[in-house]
C-alpha cells in the first residue's frame, strides 16, 4: 500500500512541476514541456493502478498514450506553424481568439 501511495505522492509532485513550467514558461517550447509533465504525471499514477485492476489500468493506458501522441504531435504542428508565421516562439506573439494586433 505505501508503494502505492509513492506513486501518487510523485505523480502529484510531477503534475506541481508542470504547472509551475507552465505558468512560468515565456515561449512555446517550454509551454509545450511544462504540458508534458502533467501529461506524464498522469501515466505515473496509472502505475499504482496496476496493483489495484491490471485490465482497467492498460485500457486507461492505451487510451492516454494514443492522446499524448496526438497531442504532442499537434502542439509540435503548431509551433511550427506560429514559427513559420512569425519567425518567433514567444508566447507574446499569441492572440486570443479574433483578437486584433
Amino acid at each position: 500500500m505505501i508503494d502505492a501511495v509513492m506513486l501518487f505522492v510523485s505523480s502529484i509532485t510531477v503534475l506541481g512541476i508542470g504547472y509551475v513550467v507552465v505558468a512560468n514558461s515565456l515561449d512555446l517550447v517550454r509551454l509545450l514541456i511544462g504540458l508534458e509533465l502533467m501529461f506524464n504525471s498522469i501515466f505515473l499514477a496509472l502505475v499504482g493502478l496496476y496493483m489495484v485492476d491490471p485490465l482497467v489500468a492498460f485500457g486507461i493506458t492505451i487510451i492516454s498514450v494514443l492522446t499524448s501522441a496526438t497531442e504532442f504531435i499537434a502542439l509540435i504542428v503548431a509551433i511550427l506553424s506560429i514559427d513559420r508565421i512569425t519567425k518567433n516562439i514567444s508566447l507574446d506573439v499569441l492572440r486570443a481568439g479574433g483578437e486584433e494586433a
